[in-house]
């Protein structure tokens, strides 16, 4: 990987460099005058957000995530396509899809001033193609680091043929105490628990988390709150383009069989997922193409 030749094509003085991360993976550390931020070109995964006003990162990372080709970095916003969980074939293709398991392209970036940075992605499928997609298709992933952080994630359907996806921002928020938290927004909404064989329930309430939590909720709100009195923030979650939305903490017993989370570390996130999830599948035309986008920000306490 040219470093030098990276910077020269799209480092932005004072705001914007490409550095070896770790396991010497390509990564664009931002500063301005927002926000502080870190995204891995391995994945095209944002790490790390920050506000400038924040001690504490909005997002999770873990301290023993894998940073190694074909193994996922746990924490951050991982991006799942072209489905989201299992392989829905069952040909034993990886879980979440592969595109967070292989490098985007840095294909643009700019400068709004001092107080935003702006970052493209793309992802071709004649850039690294998997035997068992041959859809033709291209993704950008556009990224703003900002007052807040703006993802929207566009795929294009280059082909001749019509093709369905599931897809996902993964995203793993920091928390100071889950126990402690709330997610507010999706009152009276139908889930599947998927820890419960897909059983169909209604969320009385807000949620709290005191236990492993699996849930798809359907034809869910398109804003979301994270309540967080410890780290005294609450995270806004906008996601115009979605009808579900994924809550999931793997919470002690599951967390022990995650080589890549360290014992205790599920009590310091929550994933909240803005996606196309489930039913919720996307039929992406010939010529045509689908953003799914999500507006992260932080709302006063």
């Amino acid at each position: 990987m040219d470093f030098q030749q990276l910077n020269s094509d799209f480092g932005i003085a004072k705001q914007l460099e490409i550095i070896p991360g770790q396991g010497g993976m390509p990564m664009i550390k931002i500063g301005n005058a927002s926000a502080r931020a870190l995204i891995s070109l391995y994945g095209g995964q944002v790490l790390s957000f920050r506000p400038v006003a924040q001690t504490e990162d909005v997002l999770f990372l873990s301290s023993q995530s894998a940073y190694a080709e074909g193994k996922a970095i746990r924490g951050g916003i991982p991006v799942c396509w072209p489905w989201f969980g299992p392989d829905p074939k069952g040909l034993q293709r990886p879980n979440h899809g592969f595109v967070r398991n292989h490098f985007w392209q840095l294909a643009k970036t700019e400068a709004v001033g001092d107080t935003e940075t702006k970052v493209s992605l793309r992802f071709t499928e004649s850039f690294k193609r998997e035997n068992t997609w041959r859809q033709p298709f291209m993704l950008l992933l556009d990224i703003s680091i900002g007052p807040s952080l703006q993802l929207q994630l566009t795929t294009y359907n280059t082909g001749d043929q019509p093709f369905s996806i599931t897809q996902a921002f993964h995203s793993y928020f920091r928390v100071g105490d889950i126990k402690r938290v709330k997610i507010l927004g999706l009152e009276d909404c139908d889930y599947f628990d998927k820890l419960e064989q897909g059983t169909q329930k209604i969320q009385k309430g807000v949620v709290s988390v005191t236990q492993e939590v699996d849930r798809v909720y359907v034809e869910a709100y398109k804003n979301l709150v994270i309540a967080d009195p410890v780290l005294q923030r609450r995270i806004h979650i906008n996601s115009p383009n979605t009808s579900t939305a994924v809550v999931w903490n793997p919470w002690s017993k599951t967390s022990k069989k995650m080589p890549d989370l360290a014992a205790t570390d599920y009590r310091r996130f929550i994933c909240v997922e803005a996606g196309n999830v489930a039913f919720d599948l996307i039929k992406v035309q010939p010529g045509s193409r689908f953003s799914l986008q999500a507006n992260y920000s932080l709302l006063p306490d």
